[in-house]
């Protein structure tokens, strides 16, 4: 890929270095963040040891296929869209995805917008306002960084760098709250009210979208809150904003994802609510915007095509020491952590982010937890490299030591040249330098496999905190003899506060709907066509599902046969926010209980 990069663009670098500086004086985020990712890691570990051993396989499958095709996925998608009716759009620039974005929303006033981290990545919240539009953030982390002025911090996790008295001290002083305290449950309420109101005047509802699926022309969107869900039912307008590369082949591939990103994004076996959105209802729209912005040509790029199978999980950040010490403001753009110092420099060309392949230890963590495989550490050296043959990065004795690099190895013929000779020099004069051989074991080094990365750690698998193996083998659970499925269901939905009965004596306010299936090592349900109906699950007291335990199959993966073709909704427990400390708040948007009736 030709990037193309100026002397004057270069020197209009993001100052990584002094930005983190800056943000460690002032605001010491890794006395936040450090123990909270700590927590979450082993959290997300332990979560991971639960499901099917080849979950991570496929899911990288299905990413590297998907990126592979792109062309002919959307083609496919495209097509099933026309016959959901829900409207394709395809924006080059951010520019573009503004503009589509402004003529889709055909005059509203008012929308709710939801986590995207492309609409950051465009600017779409600010050029919105700019037009006249009020926007509000229905996400709660997204919400009290709006508030503050400085931007997400966390793919995920937006006001992470974020404790609680400063976040009473941003609602009372900039959004208006009376609050007595700085109770994480009362700030969440406090946030989940204002939005609720918001919601019965809005004219259109944003939000992102996890992926899209070719085969169907589903859209695929987890979330645990219910904003999502509120922001895609309530208004008349429906607009998904998401990247080029959010696609994948079908259902399987989609259950695949699932299975890994919630264990790595929050250590949850699944978000609260994974919806699976169709066609838009009787008298709503609903719009999907995919931007570009230099993703064709990073597909096609051999180099660095791997970072498009990136799924948002924000593992790498979590696993991250550079990460947790100077926090995800010190990065300058919407994308931060390994990922972010990888995907910026390549979005934006110009050189503003040449300096993020630096703010790196290449300790190999990033690549280790990564779900779908993509060798970061690879592609920051990469990058590095790169930059210093640009001059946009390293000293003058650095971008010598690259340009001979480069002059030896480039290309076949001289690679093998500087190799031979090499050995002949060590065959040759080899003896006048035994002196200097290390003390040690004698023994010859091990043989890598190629298919395990050499920069990662000794051992494999996922490490104790500070980098060392793990104490010991942890068994994943699908090797372990299997519990009767009913039984595994009861203690899944019960960790997650859902009461599992055999019989119920129905209430005012309860919404009783009828289970598709459900899923024993997640504890959830499968709800499909009108009983995945958002607005009334969203107005309950208390949700009563009812399941035939004979439908109930071990692992999301099993779904696959009982998606069907309309909408489709999973439930795994009450909706929830942990955006205040990673503290877990439930019943956010929609009913604070929830009951299963299993049939026999």
């Amino acid at each position: 890929m030709d990037r193309g990069r100026s002397a004057v663009a270069s020197a209009a670098m993001s100052g990584f270095r002094e930005r983190a500086a800056r943000e460690m004086e002032r605001h010491n985020p890794g006395e936040t963040v450090t123990p909270i990712m700590r927590k979450l890691m082993a959290d997300s570990a332990a979560m991971l040891a639960r499901g099917p051993g080849d979950s991570a396989a496929r899911a990288a499958a299905a990413r590297t296929f998907a990126i592979a095709h792109l062309d002919d996925l959307h083609e496919e998608l495209r097509r099933q869209f026309r016959r959901r009716g829900i409207g394709y759009h395809r924006a080059a620039t951010p520019e573009v995805a503004v503009a589509t974005t402004r003529r889709l929303l055909k005059g509203a006033r008012k929308v709710a917008k939801s986590k995207t981290m492309v609409g950051e990545e465009v600017g779409l919240t600010h050029a919105l306002r700019e037009g006249g539009i009020e926007v509000l953030e229905t996400d709660i982390g997204e919400y009290i960084v709006d508030i503050e002025g400085r931007g997400p911090s966390h793919l995920t996790a937006p006001a992470l760098h974020l404790n609680r008295a400063r976040i009473h001290e941003l609602l009372a002083r900039g959004g208006g709250a009376d609050l007595p305290d700085d109770d994480p449950e009362r700030l969440s309420r406090h946030v989940r009210d204002i939005v609720r109101d918001f919601f019965t005047s809005c004219d259109a509802g944003i939000t992102g979208a996890n992926t899209t699926i070719a085969s169907s022309g589903r859209i695929l969107i987890v979330e645990n809150e219910g904003n999502v869900a509120l922001g895609a039912s309530h208004p008349d307008l429906h607009i998904a904003i998401t990247g080029l590369e959010k696609v994948v082949a079908d259902e399987a591939g989609a259950l695949a994802l699932l299975e890994v990103l919630a264990p790595n994004a929050t250590a949850q076996p699944l978000t609260s609510f994974s919806h699976f959105f169709a066609g838009p209802e009787k008298g709503q729209e609903r719009h999907v915007v995919f931007v570009d912005n230099g993703r064709s040509a990073i597909a096609k790029d051999a180099r660095y095509r791997d970072v498009l199978k990136c799924i948002r999980c924000g593992a790498c950040m979590n696993a991250c020491p550079v990460y947790r010490t100077a926090g995800g403001l010190s990065y300058g753009t919407p994308y931060m952590g390994p990922i972010g110092a990888v995907i910026s420099p390549l979005l934006w060309d110009d050189g503003r982010y040449a300096d993020l392949p630096e703010a790196s230890s290449l300790c190999g963590r990033c690549t280790e937890v990564c779900p779908v495989g993509i060798p970061l550490h690879r592609l920051l050296l990469e990058l590095r490299a790169e930059g210093v043959e640009n001059g946009e990065l390293g000293s003058m004795v650095e971008r010598m030591g690259w340009g001979a690099w480069a002059a030896a190895f480039g290309g076949t013929r001289r690679a093998k040249l500087a190799t031979a000779l090499g050995r002949f020099g060590i065959e040759r004069f080899g003896r006048f330098f035994e002196g200097f051989r290390p003390e040690g074991d004698p023994r010859a080094a091990p043989v890598i496999s190629v298919e395990r990365d050499p920069a990662m750690l000794e051992g494999g698998g996922r490490r104790e905190e500070g980098g060392g193996p793990a104490r010991g083998p942890v068994e994943p659970e699908s090797e372990k003899a299997p519990m009767d499925l009913v039984e595994l269901f009861r203690e899944r939905a019960g960790a997650l506060g859902v009461e599992v009965v055999e019989r119920i004596r129905k209430a005012q306010g309860d919404r009783v709907v009828k289970a598709t299936a459900g899923i024993a090592n997640t504890g959830s349900v499968l709800l499909t066509g009108r009983e995945a109906a958002r607005r009334p699950l969203l107005a309950a007291g208390r949700i009563v599902v009812e399941l035939q335990a004979k439908t109930i199959v071990r692992h999301p993966s099993g779904l696959e046969g009982y998606l069907g073709d309309g909408d489709a909704l999973i439930l795994t427990g009450a909706s929830r926010t942990a955006d205040i400390e990673k503290q877990i708040v439930r019943g956010i948007h929609g009913a604070e209980r929830m009951v299963v009736v299993l049939k026999r």
